[in-house]
């Protein structure tokens, strides 16, 4: 992926807070990875949706857009450029 030094924008967007908290909290104390708690499961899934429903409405109106990179910005999306 190029850098957002490019004048790409990155678009993210925050759960519930209730939400975020309990995921956090269970990750604090440690959990099994092949057995995520439903807390963490639906946490993940909401962002999930959440990214890929951005990404689909942004391209429909003709952004140049991508998954911005997971291990740095989460489940942000990448703008690279605006409408043509």
């Amino acid at each position: 992926m190029e850098s957002l030094a490019d004048g790409g924008v990155l678009a993210e967007w925050r759960t519930q807070e209730s939400l975020a908290t309990a995921a956090a909290n269970l990750l604090e104390i440690g959990v099994d990875p092949t057995n995520l708690p439903h807390a963490i499961r639906h946490y993940e899934t909401v962002q999930n949706c959440m990214r890929d429903a951005v990404l689909q409405i942004l391209a429909s109106a003709g952004f140049d857009v991508e998954k911005a990179d997971a291990y740095t910005y989460g489940s942000a999306v990448h703008v690279k450029r605006g409408c043509p």
